[in-house]
């Protein structure tokens, strides 16, 4: 029996080393599939640092042009009331315009007005010269002398005496 026992007790032996040596296999196996795993998880663990810094940089970038925007927002309100007190300041220069432009009219008309009595004032001293001058040669023509009559246009030879006389050369002349 020991022989027997011998030759069981070797096949169980080679049964267990067949055994280990699967479980060796499966190991190595397995291991290669877990470095396999950690290499494909350090890899993406580098690739989500990456993506991360990444991920970093591009929030720091944001933060760089939301301050940005910020400034800018800031700035557009303060060209919009700079903007609106131009528009105000053109409005109150228009309305004064507009009030300058119907006072001018109002001084065209008038202007229109006292031309209008001038030029018939003017028609009218023109018909009293003429029937002064009229008159004039009638009354020469009567008396036989020429009288000498100073004109309208020309200056007397003296100086007004007085602030009145002054005055109504002035007016006059």
């Amino acid at each position: 029996m020991n022989l027997e026992n011998l030759d069981a007790l070797s096949q169980k032996i080679q049964s267990m080393l067949d055994v280990i040596r699967s479980l060796k296999n499966e190991k190595s196996l397995a291991d290669k599939m877990v470095a396999a795993k950690s290499a494909t998880i350090e890899t993406l663990q580098a690739d989500i640092a990456q993506k991360e810094q990444q991920n970093s940089e591009i929030q720091n970038e944001l933060s760089a042009k939301n301050s940005e925007l910020e400034n800018l927002k800031s700035e557009l309100s303060a060209k919009t009331a700079e903007l609106e007190s131009l528009q105000s300041a053109v409005a109150e220069r228009d309305s004064e315009l507009e009030s300058l432009r119907n006072a001018v009219a109002e001084k065209d008309a008038k202007i229109s007005d006292m031309d209008r009595v001038v030029s018939e004032q003017g028609e009218e001293i023109q018909n009293a010269q003429e029937k002064f001058q009229d008159l004039l040669s009638t009354i020469e023509n009567e008396l036989g002398t020429e009288i000498p009559v100073q004109s309208f246009g020309e200056e007397s030879q003296e100086k007004p005496n007085s602030a009145e006389e002054s005055a109504q050369v002035d007016f006059f002349g």
